[in-house]
């Protein structure tokens, strides 16, 4: 008859056994990884979330599947970010994008979105996948009216400026840069250039 067994000791990073959580951390390190320049492979995510690499192949299975996951994160957090700007009474479209763009970048979000930015540059795949985002959202804007497209191109200007820390805003300075945005969007246009 055998004894009871000792109790182990606790490891540095004991074996995660709750598969939300193993597939919370592997999609925190493609996150990660992808945010700061790094290579992404099913390994190199396996050992930045402490697990095995078998784990990840049976999370993911591919470096594609893993951007893709990421790309989910981010769409799923902007399209709540525009759902709760239509909440809060916005019903214009294009005006929803440019006030969720301009409310959608916390400090703490910006490694997802790094990380986003980094994935639409690796992988064709998830550029296309973004296009195809955006292709649906602007079905809503006003037809043949181009500055909506002027609004979202401008937002779009931001949200990599803020990405890349190109311009350092002052709250000041965006609280003014969004409001001249959205007022440029019930001004006048030209008929295009003369001919």
């Amino acid at each position: 008859m055998s004894s009871p067994s000792a109790p182990r000791p606790a490891a540095a990073e004991p074996r995660r056994r709750d598969p939300e959580a193993v597939r919370g951390a592997l999609l925190d390190a493609v996150t990660a990884l992808l945010a700061e320049g790094q290579a992404i492979s099913i390994g190199a995510v396996a050992d930045r979330a402490g697990v095995s690499k078998g784990a990840a192949q049976h999370h993911f299975g591919t470096r594609a599947a893993m951007l893709e996951a990421v790309m989910d994160a981010c769409l799923a957090d902007f399209t709540a970010q525009l759902q709760a700007e239509r909440a809060a009474g916005e019903t214009d479209v294009a005006r929803a994008y440019v006030r969720a763009t301009f409310r959608g970048a916390p400090a703490d979000g910006l490694v997802q979105w790094r990380a986003m930015l980094a994935a639409l540059v690796v992988e064709r795949a998830a550029a296309r996948r973004w296009a195809d985002w955006l292709d649906e959202d602007r079905r809503q804007d006003r037809p043949a009216d181009s500055r909506d497209l002027i609004l979202r191109l401008a937002a779009d200007g931001l949200w990599l400026s803020d990405l890349l820390g190109l311009y350092r805003l002052s709250a000041d300075d965006r609280t003014r840069l969004e409001a001249d945005l959205l007022a440029l969007q019930q001004a006048p246009i030209g008929q295009g250039a003369a001919r």
